[in-house]
């Protein structure tokens, strides 16, 4: 189809001028911006790394426990105060220990933590790197057991009649056990 003829249908183009609008309409509406301040936006963030007590593993923000309730509460409270984010974090760790952290801290025995997986990571590539290059390498050629053995044109004449004297005695049991069938 031709554009001069889309054109001329007006019905075409009201389709896909509405077409367009949609989309247009779609893009801007999912890219608007919710007007979060910025002392929520470090709640969220604090709330996500602070682990509920009473729920393993899940951070305040995601539990919907008394207590997880009460911490979320807690974290606004201080940061309208003006607490900094380490100073909160501190307060959860005396109340609750080191563990209400859902991520370790950085100093002591902890930082194995931190430090093992990526040398864990480096160490593996090294063995990787390793193991490839020697499966790339050619082989040298094995000798095999009976390379090395050279018989005489008098030891091949013997070996040949040994094997057609036993290939002979195998056709002559075959025939005598076919006549005898």
């Amino acid at each position: 189809m031709s554009w001069a003829k889309f054109i001329s249908t007006g019905w075409d183009l009201r389709w896909a001028t509405t077409g367009i609008a949609t989309v247009m309409w779609l893009a801007v509406a999912c890219t608007s911006q919710d007007d979060v301040t910025l002392l929520e936006q470090r709640a969220h963030e604090l709330n996500e790394v602070i682990m509920c007590p009473v729920c393993p593993g899940e951070s305040i923000n995601e539990s919907q426990h008394t207590l997880a309730v009460q911490m979320r509460a807690i974290v606004n409270t201080k940061l309208a105060e003006g607490a900094a984010e380490s100073d909160i974090k501190a307060f959860f760790v005396e109340r609750y220990g080191q563990s209400v952290l859902l991520e370790p801290s950085r100093r002591g025995f902890t930082l194995l933590v931190w430090v093992i997986p990526p040398f864990g990571a480096v160490v593996a590539a090294i063995g990787l790197y390793y193991v490839l290059r020697t499966m790339r390498r050619p082989r040298s050629p094995v000798a095999s057991p009976t390379a090395a053995l050279q018989l005489t044109e008098d030891e091949r004449a013997r070996y040949f009649e040994q094997i057609e004297a036993a290939i002979g005695e195998t056709n002559s049991e075959e025939q005598r056990s076919r006549a005898d069938g």
